[in-house]
């Protein structure tokens, strides 16, 4: 997991659920853009808040192992707008 201060690596802190961009960009070693076009084209688990981009990291992390494993992709939800 990303971590940016000593709280937020304390073992008795929960784990934030949502990243931004440019941390999912770092932790995947992509360029900020090439992390927005893979949100807006459905192949991260992006969610908008207002103008905000955030990355959902459980389903993040399931979606990597997914892939290591071989397994088949995850659905889709329909009707994702940009």
């Amino acid at each position: 997991m990303i971590s940016h201060n000593a709280r937020e690596s304390d073992p008795d802190r929960p784990r934030r659920r949502w990243i931004t961009i440019r941390e999912a960009a770092e932790y995947l070693g992509l360029s900020i853009k090439g992390a927005y076009d893979m949100a807006s084209a459905g192949k991260l688990p992006a969610a908008r808040v207002g103008r905000l981009v955030r990355i959902d990291v459980k389903a993040l992390e399931a979606e990597l192992e997914r892939q290591v494993s071989g397994q088949a992709p995850a659905a889709r939800a329909k009707g994702r707008g940009k």
